[in-house]
């Protein structure tokens, strides 16, 4: 069976350039996994690969989706799996290369059946994860779930909170649900978690912004924001930033500040993300060093 590479890691740690490395010398095509890049018009915002990048290796679920409708993680799964086996007919490696954690957990663990919250439940969680103190929340969940107690780390809110929230609606333990996913496929993963130092990723995200602006988002924002409507695009970090400053709502300046800043959290967020639940088979912390791809080739 022929593994699907996944390059998984937070935004500007060097999966994209990995990812065309990669795919040049195992003769492989790669298959976009960021919740952002699917979406049409907004190639700069969005971080999408360049035209030169395109022409070397083929490229699949960039810029497809129309900006008045929403994608998702669900909708996501169906079409790569499509081009997975598309690739493999080929007899060329599938890579799927994004920072999405949701997307790249429905391909390799399957769809969560998790019930929806109610905003009442939701309260009460948030409540109780405040009101709480550590040891007794600690105590807490190792009682009604110890399987995901195990896996998780007590200070990961965005966890715990979900676990508190699908016990209080259900009276069931989140376990319950995560043993009832339905598997996707038989196919067979190599993950490999992109994660150079966090200053790194800082000095990164600095540099790519100031980029965009030169490669021109604030005109390609000018140029599409009337073509969204209610559309999951807006959540893109630099879109409601840059539309401030064109609403007079902040100075230039401002806006791009809140745009490095907005993506260093979320870049935080991915870290933690990546270290409690990707479960990698590989961690690559340097993508710069010509031994990298060498070294890949020579474990996979």
């Amino acid at each position: 069976m022929k593994k699907i590479i996944i390059l998984g890691g937070p935004t500007a740690s060097g999966k994209s350039k990995l990812a065309l490395n990669i795919a040049k010398e195992l003769d492989g095509e790669i298959i976009n996994g960021d919740s952002m890049q699917v979406y049409k018009y907004f190639p700069i915002l969005t971080c999408q690969p360049k035209y030169d990048d395109l022409k070397l290796v083929p490229h699949h679920l960039y810029g497809f989706v129309n900006t008045i409708k929403n994608y998702n993680a669900v909708k996501w799964l169906k079409d790569a799996n499509k081009k997975i086996n598309e690739v493999l007919i080929k007899d060329k490696v599938p890579i799927i290369v994004g920072g999405s954690g949701l997307y790249l957990e429905f391909m390799t663990r399957g769809i969560s059946s998790t019930p929806k919250i109610s905003d009442n439940i939701k309260e009460k969680a948030n409540l109780f994860l405040l009101n709480t103190s550590k040891s007794k929340l600690l105590n807490f969940i190792m009682e009604i779930d110890k399987e995901y107690a195990l896996k998780i780390n007590i200070a990961d809110k965005f966890r715990v909170l979900k676990l508190l929230e699908v016990y209080f609606e259900t009276n069931k333990n989140i376990s319950y649900f995560h043993n009832k996913r339905k598997k996707n496929n038989n196919f067979g993963f190599f993950k490999v978690l992109i994660k150079p130092s966090k200053d790194e990723v800082k000095k990164n995200i600095r540099r790519r912004v100031i980029e965009m602006l030169k490669e021109g988002l604030v005109q390609e924002i000018i140029d599409n924001r009337d073509k969204v409507k209610n559309c999951n695009i807006e959540k893109a970090i630099g879109f409601r930033e840059i539309k401030s400053y064109l609403e007079q709502k902040l100075l230039f300046e401002e806006a791009i500040d809140l745009t490095i800043k907005n993506t260093k959290s979320f870049a935080k967020r991915q870290y933690t993300w990546f270290e409690n639940r990707f479960e990698e088979n590989l961690i690559i912390s340097n993508t710069k060093t010509s031994l990298v791809v060498e070294t890949f080739l020579k474990i996979i």
